[in-house]
C-alpha cells in the first residue's frame, strides 16, 4: 500500500508540473523593420528603414536613414544585445556612411515583438538630455 501512495504522489506531482505556466518563447527580432516615425534631437524628422540579422545572444543590422529636410542621408551598421527581462534591445553604431553620426539605438519592444519604441543619444555634440525618439514596426 505504501508502494501505491508513493507512485500516486510522483503522478500528481509530474501532473502539476505540467500543468505550470509555460513560459513563451522571446520571439525572434531578425527581419526588416519600417521605422514609423523618427525626430532628432534638432527637431529634423527622419525616415528609413533597418535590417536586423540574429547572430546568437546577439544582433547585426545595417539602418537606412533618410532625412525629410533631404539634407542629411546614410548607413548606420549597428551591433547589439537583446535583454529579454527588460525587453529592450540596445544598439551601437559600428560603421556609418553619410553624413550621420554615430549613435547608441535604445529600443523597448513591444507586441509580442513585432513594434519598437525607443531613443538614440550620443551624436557629436554629446547630447544625450535631449535624445532623438523614434519608432518602427516589423514587416
Amino acid at each position: 500500500m505504501r508502494i501505491v501512495k508513493i507512485l500516486l504522489s510522483v503522478f500528481v506531482i509530474q501532473f502539476m508540473a505540467s500543468c505550470g505556466s509555460k513560459t513563451q518563447p522571446e520571439p525572434s527580432l531578425a527581419g526588416k523593420w519600417n521605422i514609423t516615425s523618427a525626430v532628432g534631437n534638432d527637431d529634423r524628422h527622419w525616415t528609413g528603414s533597418f535590417t536586423l540579422k540574429q547572430e546568437g545572444s546577439g544582433y547585426t543590422g545595417l539602418f537606412l536613414w533618410d532625412a525629410t529636410d533631404g539634407q542629411s542621408t546614410g548607413t548606420d551598421d549597428v551591433t547589439g544585445s537583446y535583454n529579454t527581462e527588460t525587453k529592450v534591445l540596445t544598439m551601437h553604431s559600428k560603421v556609418i556612411t553619410g553624413n550621420i553620426e554615430p549613435v547608441v539605438y535604445t529600443m523597448n519592444v513591444t507586441d509580442n515583438g513585432t513594434k519598437m519604441h525607443g531613443t538614440w543619444t550620443g551624436s557629436s555634440d554629446g547630447s544625450v538630455e535631449d535624445p532623438g525618439i523614434w519608432s518602427a514596426e516589423k514587416e
